[in-house]
């Protein structure tokens, strides 16, 4: 009988915690860009817009932050990079359709030139960059 209460107080205390965590997600989660935002964003005339969705569990997006981090840097006279996480931003990634990460897109003059769900490395973005600019 006591191995019993202490399961189901162990069974609520989960529930509790689940309820707690799912309660915040949902708030971070209205705290996301709209889509209007996004295209607003993608939309700049004066650089090309390089977009990367991605999330914090995916092991290849994980792999590639300290390529897009240097890309950042390296390219910020001449490329705007956006870095979307798909978790913190549900009405673009629902919008849009993001079911396989990562996820890169560019655009020029607010037109979609070039998308490619597959993971690549710094040099062959730097390329497809280059491409564009």
């Amino acid at each position: 009988m006591k191995s019993l209460k202490i399961i189901l107080s162990l069974l609520l205390l989960t529930c509790l915690v689940y309820a707690f965590t799912s309660e915040r997600v949902s708030a971070k989660q209205d705290d996301g860009m709209t889509v209007e935002e996004y295209v607003k964003k993608t939309e700049n005339k004066d650089k090309i817009v390089f977009v990367y969705f991605k999330a914090d569990w995916c092991a290849p997006c994980i792999k590639l932050k300290p390529a897009i981090e240097q890309l950042q840097t390296e390219e910020k006279e001449k490329v705007e990079i956006l870095v979307i996480d798909v978790d913190e931003n549900k009405k673009v990634s629902t919008h849009f359709e993001i079911n396989t990460l990562p996820l890169f897109i560019i655009y020029k003059n607010g037109k979609k030139v070039w998308e490619n769900n597959t993971s690549l490395p710094k040099a062959e973005i730097q390329k497809k960059l280059n491409l564009y600019k």
